[in-house]
């Protein structure tokens, strides 16, 4: 059995706290635990009137409480890409990095944050049609 001499020999990394922090971000936007109990589909299916073929369909449309499974990972993905782009704009702004990492950062979590807005909000409108118009 190992001795730790201080605690600081078992405090983790920031880095490590960070990493937990982003992964369980994912994990509840995502609605894993919607998914563990509801047992949806991966995707869904919506036969076309006209033709009669079966088309894939990603989005559990006019359910806002509802989801398929590549739905919530998706959108836990780009809620997660958002948070990522606030820690760059963030980490923009340390005066001990050179000037060219900064705008590189800066550049970098302004495009993942509306990357990230823009998504989330055509997975609303694809989601509600009719969403504020």
């Amino acid at each position: 059995m190992a001795r730790f001499t201080s605690l600081e020999e078992l405090r983790p990394s920031p880095m490590m706290v960070c990493t937990f922090v982003l992964a369980s971000y994912f994990f509840v936007t995502a609605g894993v635990a919607y998914d563990i109990i509801n047992e949806p589909p991966a995707v869904g299916a919506h036969t076309d009137p006209e033709t009669g073929a079966v088309k894939p369909i990603t989005f559990m449309p006019y359910r806002l409480n509802g989801q398929f499974i590549l739905e919530g990972v998706s959108g836990g993905f780009f809620y997660t890409l958002g948070g990522v782009g606030i820690i760059l704009l963030d980490l923009s702004r340390d005066k001990n990095k050179s000037t060219l990492f900064r705008n590189f950062y800066m550049m970098l979590g302004f495009a993942c944050a509306v990357l990230s807005y823009i998504t989330c909000m055509i997975f609303i409108r694809i989601k509600m049609p009719s969403y504020m118009q």
